[in-house]
């Protein structure tokens, strides 16, 4: 694998991995997503995604689909709380197609007041079926009562009243503002030569002007934890407990993934499912979720019960956080714990559609690109001591937001 990075004139960055194959993937990760919004912008940074495929100067809706699933490729996008990614899969011999498309569309799409009503019609039946789900909408409402408030903690869909009001000019001044160059990535897989790569990347991007962002992000408030109880006449309790946590910049993220992982990650073997489902049959699924932002983290479990089983399944979650901060781990567990993570990260390495989307993130915020070696080693360093440190940290009881749904 051969990893090459140029920033072009525009100020667009253009990060180009090398592999063989027929198969390509190639997109464009935008620094911008819902924290990025203002305070009657809920929802732009998404309605903004789906209009992508509405419409440029050059084509029409169909014809962008058409575009791509003619050459039996696939195209897909989504937004995240910072940024948002367009992206395809296709045969390598269609790369001059597919990358002129997907810059089409993140950089000339028109936005015009039918589409916008049309697709903001289309976001609010999204919106009914995600209040509709209360294991998910926990999860935002919690994110949002650590964040305080701040964009940060909005849900992505944003809401029907805002929605409802926006008009092309106000959805235009979002996308100028946020959407500037020096805050796009494009990037490439595929067995290509970095100079057919850089050459098409000059001549697609030849017409970009230099705009640089113009605002910051607004700060995080300091943190206050919260207990909240909220009545949804759900049939089982919802229940979700954590902290904020370590950013995408802050060493102990390495510490804190193979932590979570021990304690309620995706294994069955873990800490929480083994005494929560295995031994004491209360839970059918309970989970522990780390997210690195870029300047914090959050950290959470969320857990479905019945409603008289609340209180055990919570001090039976609070015990085994306060034994991970009481005493260090054997170093069998440690040893297994390292062994379960790094295989785990190899084997979603081989799916190349998510390790360049991974790869990309990373690269756009952190300009480089860890190597499995080095993210090998650096989960091989971490000690039980410092397993221990960061459990005290972060899961001190005395910090802990806990939302429940009844």
């Amino acid at each position: 694998m051969n990893i090459n990075n140029y920033i072009l004139s525009s100020g667009i960055r253009l990060l180009h991995v090398k592999v063989a194959g027929d198969v390509s993937y190639c997109g464009m990760i935008i620094n911008t997503g819902t924290r990025d919004e203002g305070q009657n912008e809920s929802g732009y940074a998404h309605l903004v995604e789906h209009l992508m495929f509405k419409g440029t100067s050059k084509y029409s809706a169909e014809q962008i689909i058409r575009r791509i699933e003619d050459i039996g490729g696939e195209i897909n996008a989504y937004t995240t709380k910072e940024d948002t990614t367009v992206y395809a899969a296709f045969l390598k011999r269609h790369l001059d197609r597919v990358f002129s498309l997907i810059a089409q569309m993140v950089l000339d799409s028109q936005f015009s007041q039918r589409c916008i009503d049309k697709e903001v019609d289309v976001i609010c039946d999204e919106i009914d079926s995600y209040i509709d789900n209360p294991a998910e909408i926990i999860l935002d409402d919690f994110e949002d009562l650590i964040f305080c408030g701040n964009p940060l903690g909005r849900n992505i869909l944003g809401n029907k009243k805002t929605l409802k009001a926006v008009r092309q000019g106000k959805l235009l001044q979002f996308y100028r503002r946020t959407y500037t160059p020096d805050q796009m990535l494009f990037f490439i897989m595929g067995n290509y030569s970095k100079e057919r790569v850089q050459k098409l990347a000059n001549k697609v991007f030849a017409s970009v002007q230099v705009v640089k962002r113009g605002y910051e992000r607004e700060l995080l408030k300091p943190y206050v934890p919260v207990v909240k109880q909220v009545n949804k006449k759900t049939k089982q309790t919802h229940l979700v407990l954590g902290n904020r946590c370590y950013s995408l910049y802050d060493e102990n993220r390495f510490t804190f993934a193979l932590l979570n992982n021990i304690l309620g990650g995706d294994f069955m073997s873990s800490a929480l499912n083994m005494k929560l489902r295995e031994k004491e049959g209360l839970v059918y699924e309970v989970d522990s979720n780390y997210t690195a932002y870029y300047e914090t983290g959050n950290w959470n479990i969320y857990l479905g019960c019945d409603d008289c089983d609340t209180d055990r399944v919570l001090k039976i979650v609070k015990d085994t956080l306060c034994s991970f901060a009481d005493r260090p781990i054997t170093e069998r567990e440690l040893k297994l714990a390292k062994r379960r993570l790094l295989s785990y990260l190899t084997i979603c390495g081989e799916n190349r559609e998510s390790w360049i989307l991974g790869t990309a993130k990373q690269f756009l915020n952190t300009g480089k690109v860890m190597d499995n070696k080095e993210m090998e080693a650096k989960i091989n360093a971490v000690t039980a001591a410092d397993i221990r440190c960061c459990a005290r940290e972060i899961f001190d009881l005395q910090k802990l937001t806990i939302l429940r749904y009844r």
